[in-house]
């Protein structure tokens, strides 16, 4: 009798601390908004093991934390990160016009030109906006200038490169390269 207790007791131990682990594993995990550009480390001991750069603004889910490091989960990734560049998620709540206000004719041509000259002119101003028009780029343009001049790319590819964010953008023929939003580099597709 005293056997069939002590066995009772281990199965229902046992059972608790099942129950227990999965509770715990069950819970939400906290998540957390990046204050700036972070490196995400493989080893919290080793900072020569960065695995990526994670953006400002990313939001991480935090698997545990202390005063120093927190380890985290971006994306499919997770790593070390320093918590002082974590702050507590909070969900942005906004919420849309019920109705949105009615621009006057004169409003509707100075927002939207018909005319995509004239649209590039009132955007830049006469010099910048002729060249826009006729498809050419410079060093220095912004990405929304080369949007206007070119359109829209076929494929962007985005690399976080130290506190740099650079972005490939492939034409059908032809690439631009930015550096924080900024023209650098431009040439032919291989």
């Amino acid at each position: 009798m005293v056997e069939k207790n002590s066995i009772m007791k281990k199965v229902i131990s046992s059972m608790l601390l099942l129950f227990m682990g999965i509770t715990v594993f069950a819970q939400d995990l906290q998540q957390a908004t990046t204050t700036r550009s972070i490196r995400l480390f493989g080893d919290k001991d080793d900072l020569t093991t960065v695995i990526q750069l994670i953006p400002d603004g990313s939001i991480v889910d935090v698997i545990k934390a202390d005063t120093l490091y927190s380890m985290v989960r971006f994306g499919e990734m997770e790593g070390y990160v320093k918590s002082d560049g974590l702050a507590p998620y909070k969900p942005v709540v906004s919420v849309a016009p019920v109705a949105p206000p009615q621009a006057t004719e004169q409003q509707q041509y100075e927002v939207q030109p018909e005319d995509r000259y004239a649209a590039l002119v009132a955007k830049y101003g006469t010099d910048i906006g002729k060249r826009l028009y006729q498809n050419k780029v410079w060093k220095g343009v912004t990405a929304e200038m080369a949007t206007d001049s070119w359109g829209r790319p076929k494929q962007i590819n985005r690399m976080y490169v130290d506190q740099n964010v650079d972005e490939e953008w492939i034409y059908s023929k032809k690439y631009l390269y930015f550096r924080d939003g900024i023209l650098i580099e431009w040439g032919a597709v291989k």
